[in-house]
């Protein structure tokens, strides 16, 4: 302990004698291991944070997969969860949810809440108890029991400020009184989204106003997780479900036909989509921080050249190599420690950044901080690069020519060669790697600037959008499309807006809704019906939205509740379902049933009109066939109106508030967004991946050019007699910056090479995050390495122009 507590000592002697080195490596090692140690945040909190409750990874989440359609992750329908739950064998306990929106009145502002309905079984089955009152109670999934919600902590303290007098008390929800029965604390939620979910309440007050017992076995909207059986392996379980499948298939072959169930990890289905692009960039910032050791090695080999007699005199006085070794790794490893404490503190401000930058693809992105984990990865990662940089430096310096070093004037001739070739090396490495990250981000710069400028099928610019939310029990059919029409011809009066209608579900929202149907005369088994995306649009939509009418009509006043059954259908419907053939007038028959009119689920509707191909669901996804049907023929209860203004319509949101209050001052208005906010919001991924990618090559290309001009200075100051001779004996300037050019220009070509052979591997592992250019894209490689090229022959010139004012009397004087 004494002995390293010496060789600490004069460690800090030895970097306070070399400010310049020490801080310049200091910088450089604290811009690495803080990126490092931002990202792992991210990583941690993400991917290995466990999930929030007792037993993680015994949940699972039970899906319905369709061979016919390709879906592996489909949902169930209530008929089906119940028997997949009464049937299995293999897990302890089995919850059906999903999420809904609320509309919560008399306690301040109407407002619209995001909430669950769920079966009483979940709270047992995830094993978290209420803050205060109580869970629910298999009774309370029946629909004749008494309405009953749970509140998360979260709306319990801003709605009604922690008041715990409000257990057992009633709040009013979609007009419906429900009973509050209990509070849950604050670290629970469930399930785990964007948007919080602030508050739970049972299947049987499933604020679509019908109980889901009663649903048909082909409606699916519900997700279905379960926890596993002591000892029960996922192999045991997936039996299990593929022998339910097989059953269900068997009883209802109507709806179950192509379908079968199988499970995936709960935190899989969490963080699954985003644990790729985390690990590249993890990868990424591991690069630079390789491009940052190869940097303080190279200053650490440079300051060496100054202390080979003090090695030399060490080795004389009887220190062995292992002892020079250790002293040296001493001072690296402290050194590395020092910008590993800076680096934790750009850390911290670091994950902030990235949490803000990618706060909508981030799952779990309220846990990104720093805690023991990262606190350890933080010290290993500094002890791991102290190590790293300080190995090569430290056998050079211990293999010391002793005679020759201890001379007056001996220079060390062949460990000045040694030295030189491993800066050399290190250059080299740095300009592969900074290659290999220069051809990701640009694959990925050129991936978003194609992402960006696809055709949406749409004209996003001047259009807000904001959704509506009528409770059930006091708006029937008829008052709902009246609702909607009088609220579209309101905002149609309102200065400064063009148009104006409605469509559920919107575009580019993340809602998806798909129902089977018939098409006349061709009439095929329930369990062979097609089925594609549906929308219910308002009179005006497709014109306030810009989406071209190709032929055939759109939806007018002609098409009201109770007349001629009408729909629309788009372009690639039309080349699908009706090749070589003019669909005007030809009948199809969604399978679509509201609440009030069961017998419309057959009902053959005529085709009247063909529109344009919006891409509905994602910039990045080829648009998919679709068609609409008019809401004023199958009004629903929840609406996004859109709005086409002549200018920015950010300045009418207050207006638009005040004519939904002028009309019900009950209904909240939510969702108040612009459809060029919500482009942005479908690149948010490829940009949050992106501009990290960017940034990180961008440190890297710095940092190599950096290491590059510090390379070549210190091999110019090695050769200034050299330099100062040739000068002397008539060699010209330009000869001079020839030779010290040439000397780089190789650097730079081996460097080149082998980043391009490893960019050529390397990349293909970012070709699931490209978008419209392919992993080995000729332009961006040619495209990096001419930048690359570039900027490293200018870190060359620069000292070699240098190399050319040297003055021949000077550099003979010092010989």
């Amino acid at each position: 302990m004494s002995t390293l507590l010496a060789d600490l000592r004069f460690g800090v002697r030895m970097l306070s004698k070399s400010p310049v080195v020490t801080i310049v490596a200091t910088i450089a090692l604290a811009l690495g291991i803080g990126a490092n140690t931002a990202i792992f945040s991210v990583v941690n909190a993400v991917l290995l944070r466990p999930l929030p409750f007792p037993n993680p990874d015994s949940l699972f989440r039970l899906f319905e997969s369709d061979t016919q359609h390709g879906w592996l992750y489909g949902s169930h329908s209530y008929p089906n969860a119940l028997d997949l739950r009464s049937q299995n064998t293999t897990f302890e306990h089995v919850a059906i949810y999903h999420t809904s929106n609320f509309i919560m009145t008399g306690h301040g502002e109407p407002a619209r809440l995001q909430g669950a309905v769920v079966t009483a079984d979940l709270f047992p089955l995830l094993g978290v108890a209420p803050l205060m009152g109580r869970t629910f109670v298999p009774d309370e999934d029946k629909p004749s029991t008494g309405r009953v919600v749970i509140l998360s902590e979260q709306l319990f303290r801003k709605r009604f400020n922690a008041d715990a007098s409000i257990v057992n008390q009633p709040i009013t929800l979609d007009g419906v009184t429900f009973t509050v029965i209990g509070v849950m604390p604050a670290s629970f939620e469930f399930p785990i989204q964007n948007e919080p979910v602030e508050l739970w309440t049972t299947i049987a007050g499933d604020a679509s106003g019908k109980s889901p017992v009663t649903a048909q076995r082909g409606a699916h909207f519900l997700h279905v997780i379960g926890r596993l059986k002591p000892g029960v392996t996922p192999e045991q379980a997936q039996s299990d479900l593929t022998a339910i499948g097989a059953r269900l298939e068997k009883e209802y072959p109507d709806t179950n036909t192509h379908k079968s169930l199988r499970l995936e990890s709960e935190l899989e289905i969490l963080v699954g989509d985003v644990r790729p692009a985390l690990l590249i960039l993890l990868g990424a910032v591991a690069c630079v921080l390789l491009i940052a050791c190869a940097n303080v090695a190279n200053l650490l080999l440079a300051r060496a050249t100054g202390r080979h007699k003090e090695m030399a005199i060490r080795t004389a006085l009887g220190a062995s190599r292992i002892r020079v070794i250790r002293q040296l790794l001493t001072e690296s490893i402290l050194l590395s420690l020092i910008g590993g404490a800076l680096g934790l503190l750009l850390a911290v401000w670091w994950s902030d950044v990235l949490v803000a930058l990618g706060k909508e693809d981030i799952p779990r992105a309220v846990h990104v901080g720093i805690d023991w984990r990262v606190l350890g990865f933080t010290f290993g990662v500094s002890m791991l690069t102290g190590l790293i940089f300080g190995l090569v430096p430290a056998f050079h310096s211990s293999k010391t020519e002793l005679v020759e070093s201890l001379k007056e004037g001996g220079r060390g001739t062949s460990e000045g060669a040694r030295r030189n070739r491993m800066r050399n090396v290190l250059a080299v490495a740095e300009l592969a790697i900074a290659a290999i990250l220069l051809v990701a981000a640009g694959l990925l710069i050129q991936s978003l600037w194609r992402l960006r400028n696809v055709n949406s099928g749409f004209d996003p610019d001047n259009v807000l959008t904001f959704s509506v939310g009528l409770p059930q029990t006091r708006y029937k059919i008829d008052q709902i499309s009246r609702f909607f029409a009088d609220l579209r011809t309101r905002l149609e009066s309102s200065p400064g807006v063009q148009s104006a209608s409605s469509i559920f579900p919107l575009p580019l929202r993340g809602d998806r809704f798909m129902i089977s149907f018939q098409i006349k005369g061709r009439e095929v088994a329930q369990k062979d019906e097609p089925s594609e995306d549906i929308f219910f649009t308002g009179i005006g939509y497709f014109r306030t939205m810009g989406i071209p009418l190709i032929k055939g009509r759109d939806f007018d006043n002609r098409d009201q509740h109770g007349s001629r059954p009408v729909v629309i259908i788009s372009q690639d419907f039309a080349r699908k379902y009706f090749p070589n053939e003019d669909p005007i007038g030809k009948l199809m028959s969604p399978g679509i049933a509201t609440y009030e009119d069961e017998a419309a689920e057959r009902t053959f509707r005529e085709i009247v009109g063909v529109v344009g191909d919006p891409r509905n669901h994602a910039l990045s996804a080829e648009p998919k066939p679709a068609y609409y049907v008019p809401q004023t023929q199958i009004p629903l209860n929840e609406a996004a109106m859109v709005v086409k203004t002549t200018n920015d319509p950010h300045g009418l949101v207050s207006g638009f508030r005040k004519e939904v209050a002028a009309m019900d001052p009950d209904l909240p208005v939510f969702g108040v967004k612009t459809m060029r906010e919500y482009l942005a919001s479908s690149v948010s991924t490829p940009r949050f991946n992106t501009t990290l990618l960017s940034i990180f090559a961008g440190v890297a290309l710095v940092l190599t050019l950096v290491g590059l001009y510090g390379v070549m200075s210190y091999s110019v100051a090695q050769r200034t007699n050299e330099i100062g001779i040739r000068l002397a004996l008539g060699a010209q300037s330009r000869d001079v910056l020839l030779m010290i050019v040439k000397q780089g220009s190789l650097l730079i070509v081996l460097g080149l090479g082998i980043g391009m052979l490893g960019a050529f591997a390397v990349t293909r592992v970012i070709a699931s995050l490209l978008f419209g250019v392919t992993a080995k894209d000729p332009l961006t490689f040619a495209a990096a390495a001419v930048l690359l090229a570039i900027v490293a022959l200018l870190a060359c010139y620069i000292p070699a122009w240098r190399a050319t004012k040297v003055d021949p009397m000077d550099a003979l004087r010092c010989e």
